[in-house]
């Protein structure tokens, strides 16, 4: 059965009587029938009402006949299972490198979030909107090469990307992909679930990438939300540490992303209800939104 076409008294239920309609089917016609990446982490994953948030959303995109791939991480169950069982672990450049033993916990762990998303969509959708989950040490969504193995251990980065595992589901579907991989020779790696979904995104040629987090966004130096900046800003922001600590992989991500053609990427908390749809449909945003170096002359503020 196929998603229903939407109208703008559908749009008015669904989201709210006070809707900026006209804002709101501006954007719904250029995304239809485009693809949308979404990597969804941070501490939005421990709270059983945030994921409920997005997933609703996503449902809704769907039945907008937008496309939607949904990647997610898990690290921080993966801590609370090391911590529990008094495993040692430790992150070299912000990497976490991945032991053998490490490697099992990841894998049981990202399973679970994974199972856990699926179901969630499976119960929200109603036979409508389905999930289906993809775990890349099960199936070579992705194609890996160890980074450095003497270095990280299990640790790898994406070589290529099996499209036609995606592309081959129905519309009815919204995938859902851990941050899992595996080598050609079927072993299995941990890959950065950030550096993960944009390389997903450029494969895919998706229209957007959108990282969605604990945090509204990329800050200045001022501390204020920057509803959007370009390539070469980000660069100088990175450089100067105005950008830092566990930002940094997340906009290194977005850059490769608008370097492989990816339209635009975004950067949103996701702990707040509609924010995606928010980010997605309306002039302002809630995030930040990263574009093309020609795009955009000044830093703009939220």
């Amino acid at each position: 059965m196929s998603p229903k076409v939407m109208t703008l008294d559908d749009l008015k239920l669904i989201k709210g009587a006070h809707a900026k309609e006209l804002e709101h089917i501006k954007y719904i016609k250029e995304f239809r029938n485009k693809t949308i990446v979404v990597k969804y982490g941070g501490s939005a994953l421990e709270v059983q009402k945030v994921i409920s948030y997005l997933i609703e959303d996503l449902i809704f995109l769907k039945q907008l006949h937008i496309n939607v791939v949904l990647l997610h991480g898990g690290s921080r169950q993966l801590n609370e299972v090391l911590k529990s069982k008094k495993i040692k672990h430790e992150s070299i450049d912000g990497i976490r490198v991945t032991t053998k033993e490490i490697l099992d916990h990841a894998v049981a762990e990202f399973t679970k979030v994974n199972k856990s998303i699926v179901d969630e969509i499976n119960r929200k959708g109603q036979d409508e909107i389905k999930g289906i989950g993809i775990n890349g040490n099960e199936v070579p969504v992705t194609i890996s090469e160890y980074l450095d193995k003497a270095k990280y251990q299990y640790v790898g980065h994406i070589v290529d990307v099996n499209v036609e595992f995606i592309n081959a589901l129905d519309s009815q579907y919204i995938p859902v992909l851990s941050s899992l991989s595996q080598t050609k020779d079927h072993q299995a790696l941990n890959i950065n679930a950030d550096t993960n979904a944009a390389e997903i995104a450029k494969k895919l040629n998706a229209y957007k990438l959108i990282i969605v987090t604990d945090k509204d966004g990329i800050l200045g130096k001022d501390g204020k939300l920057l509803s959007s900046v370009n390539e070469s800003q980000i660069k100088e922001m990175l450089e100067e540490g105005t950008i830092s600590e566990g930002m940094v992989p997340k906009v290194l991500a977005c850059l490769s992303a608008i370097e492989g053609n990816v339209k635009k990427v975004h950067i949103i908390n996701g702990t707040k209800q509609d924010a995606l749809v928010n980010e997605l449909f309306t002039d302002s945003g809630i995030g930040t939104e990263i574009v093309k170096q020609s795009k955009l002359s000044k830093i703009k503020y939220a």
